[in-house]
């Protein structure tokens, strides 16, 4: 038996076939490298409201989900709840450390630009707290996650956060109270105003390309932290 001219161009065909399709494949996983570590994506969190007990408040009315996307040079975090009355959205850029921020009540836009590695409006900076890192390990969203135990100076009370390596980013907590921690967070607390919350990421999404900047009217109007703060908490404090 022996291979005609005919036979080698259709095993060439096959092989150029073959060939094209593991370019495919490569290109498809070009978000993630060699050890399965990705550099861009949208991370989905539920909100959880700790103290609506204690502080007697209905928190059906509250934002119940972030939206956070990110490449290697900036990341977006969104919220948006009151029953439609406000958005509060920040944007870190890595190589700055620096944040601004676009706040929307109701027809009014607000925004607020953040030094060199000053924190995202309008959260409490959690003065004074402190991590132990612990070998605990969770799968959160499809990410595998560390445990750190948390607590304030003068306090004996701790609590969990988790955060995540597989997903490679340069400082990514730059500016929020956790930027000690090297890794995304999965799972962490903070304070806005009265509420104190927890954000669990329930869904990643690998294949998700963050916009280009975060939308800011250009009739918004240029405050400071202090300013943003206040308008924030008027609303909150009318909706108590």
């Amino acid at each position: 038996m022996c291979f005609t001219v005919y036979n080698m161009k259709i095993i060439c065909m096959k092989n150029i076939l073959l060939l094209i399709l593991l370019v495919g494949i490569l290109s498809s996983c070009s978000k993630i490298d060699n050890n399965g570590i990705y550099d861009q994506g949208r991370l989905e969190y539920k909100i959880t409201y700790l103290n609506a007990d204690e502080d007697n408040y209905d928190p059906s009315f509250l934002p119940k989900k972030m939206i956070l996307e990110f490449n290697q040079d900036y990341s977006i975090n969104l919220i948006d709840g009151f029953m439609g009355f406000f958005k509060l959205g920040n944007m870190t850029t890595f190589s700055s450390r620096k944040v601004k921020t676009h706040l929307k009540v109701l027809d009014k836009n607000y925004s607020f630009l953040g030094g060199r590695n000053e924190m995202m409006c309008c959260f409490d900076c959690m003065e004074g707290i402190q991590f132990d890192k612990d070998t605990a390990t969770l799968n959160i969203a499809g990410l595998n996650s560390t445990r750190v135990l948390a607590s304030f100076k003068g306090s004996p009370e701790t609590f969990e956060i988790y955060y995540t390596n597989e997903i490679n980013l340069s400082r990514p907590n730059a500016s929020n109270p956790y930027h000690d921690i090297d890794g995304v967070l999965t799972k962490f607390r903070l304070i806005m105003g009265p509420y104190e919350m927890l954000f669990t990421a329930t869904k990643f999404d690998p294949e998700r390309t963050p916009k280009a900047e975060m939308d800011i009217p250009e009739e918004a109007i240029l405050v400071n932290r202090n300013e943003m703060v206040a308008i924030l908490n008027r609303l909150m404090e009318q909706n108590l």
